[in-house]
């Protein structure tokens, strides 16, 4: 089957607008067709949009140089401007191979993305077999049905999107048509590595199928649009059950509706309502401990589950998506002049607001200087009205989160305890009456996912 003008140029039409393309070119066969045809219709009337190519050079083989030289001579043949993007990393030599694959692809991905503009498209080279490659490796894994979907033609990307017009193109069209335009290409010798899955796919496996099943590309592009759209339809039940859940913080869901839903739907929502937040994807095992430890009927209010830089808690019937906060290292003491400052920024710990008013705050004046203090165990104090009652006890009370009890800045007068933002003054310390007096509150840090 020869290559089709025709076919690409629909496909080039079909896209979201833009007026720039960011051909991702890497002087491989793939990219090296893409960006001539790209070339070639760029002399139509009809091609409206402005070319230039993108080359990230990882510095990972001892020839990376080299390829960049080849891609800059490759533009400067067809007058397209090339910005070339070093993102040279130790990717760890030690770790296995696929960790190497993924952080490979995750900084060439960041890479695209700080370099690709408003009104810019990336486009990238990937086509038939490479999408029949990602099916199997992901059906290898285990993956569901997004996973099965394969790669998608488009999807957003920074501050705009990336695009794949060869998808519907075999490898050996590609090849056919750089022969026939006798186009100059690189071949990455380690793509002859099998250690590599996608190599051992691409060389041994599906090669195999093919001489058993020479159709298997279709029904494999069959089981891949079913696959979209059941994912389609799971996404659209995720918001609608997410839509009973809300809370009035996007990274805080309620769990008694939740725990109404049967495992499947729940899991469901969960997937959907931390992708849409943004949170690690947790992935099969983790999804399930989150499931059955953390929003179990018999799980405790401080059940949670921790991962790489989020964790998911539980509190009062409540399910918060949180970040992990720094560890508080203040010195051991903040003077705060509140006739000097209204305001007092707190090391990674939100900031301190006074405000002067009569009754029912801090009684004015003050004889000094407020020192700012933080929990060490033990404190206790007397609110208006109430007895003497420990810290410990207050802040569960007032159903402080967990997360927060030991950040709350606590106000000192000498080494007494005056105050506790968002908890109360202590008694002897409150104004009278409608005597000179001052509120105080602590805009603490927000450590939910939005």
């Amino acid at each position: 089957m020869k290559f089709n003008l025709q076919v690409l140029t629909t496909a080039l039409h079909s896209m979201p607008t833009c007026s720039v393309l960011v051909v991702g070119f890497s002087g491989g066969l793939d990219s090296t067709v893409l960006l001539h045809v790209l070339h070639q219709l760029s002399q139509q009337a009809d091609f409206h949009w402005t070319l230039r190519a993108l080359h990230i050079n990882h510095g990972m083989q001892l020839n990376a140089d080299a390829w960049e030289r080849h891609c800059e001579l490759a533009c400067k043949s067809l007058s397209i401007d090339l910005q070339v993007e070093n993102v040279r990393a130790d990717f760890g030599q030690s770790l296995p191979v696929a960790d190497i694959e993924n952080a490979a692809r995750r900084v060439r991905y960041e890479a695209f993305e700080n370099q690709l503009r408003a009104g810019e498209a990336l486009l990238l080279a990937h086509h038939l077999d490479d999408q029949m490659e990602t099916f199997l490796l992901r059906l290898m894994r285990g993956s569901g049905l997004k996973g099965l979907a394969g790669i998608p033609i488009t999807r957003s990307l920074g501050k705009s999107f990336l695009y794949r017009p060869l998808l519907g193109f075999e490898r050996q069209q590609l090849a056919a048509y750089a022969r026939a335009e006798q186009l100059l290409w690189l071949e990455d010798e380690s793509n002859e590595d099998e250690k590599f899955d996608r190599n051992f796919c691409r060389q041994a496996l599906l090669p195999l199928l093919a001489t058993r099943w020479p159709g298997y590309r279709d029904s494999w592009l069959k089981t891949s649009a079913l696959a979209a759209e059941g994912h389609e339809l799971l996404e659209e039940l995720a918001t609608i059950d997410l839509t009973t859940l809300r809370t009035e913080r996007p990274s805080v869901i309620q769990i008694e509706p939740l725990q109404l839903l049967s495992n499947a739907r729940r899991r469901n929502l969960l997937r959907h309502w931390l992708q849409k937040i943004a949170v690690p994807e947790l992935g099969w095992n983790r999804l399930q401990q989150l499931n059955n430890e953390v929003l179990g009927i018999k799980a405790g209010s401080g059940a949670r589950l921790v991962g790489d830089g989020f964790q998911l808690r539980r509190y009062k019937k409540r399910l918060y998506a949180l970040k992990i906060p720094p560890e508080l290292d203040p010195p051991s003491q903040l003077q705060w002049d509140t006739s000097k400052l209204e305001v007092i920024e707190l090391p990674d710990n939100g900031t301190l607001i006074s405000k002067t008013t009569a009754g029912n705050g801090l009684a004015l004046p003050l004889p000094g200087p407020l020192q700012i203090r933080y929990r060490q165990g033990g404190e206790s104090c007397q609110l208006p009205g109430r007895p003497n009652k420990s810290l410990k006890k207050l802040l569960q009370e007032q159903e402080i989160e967990p997360w927060l009890r030991d950040r709350i800045p606590l106000l000192y007068l000498g080494e007494e305890l005056v105050c506790v933002p968002g908890v109360g003054v202590v008694e002897k310390f409150v104004a009278k009456g409608n005597d000179p007096s001052m509120q105080i509150s602590w805009c603490g840090p927000d450590f939910g996912f939005c």
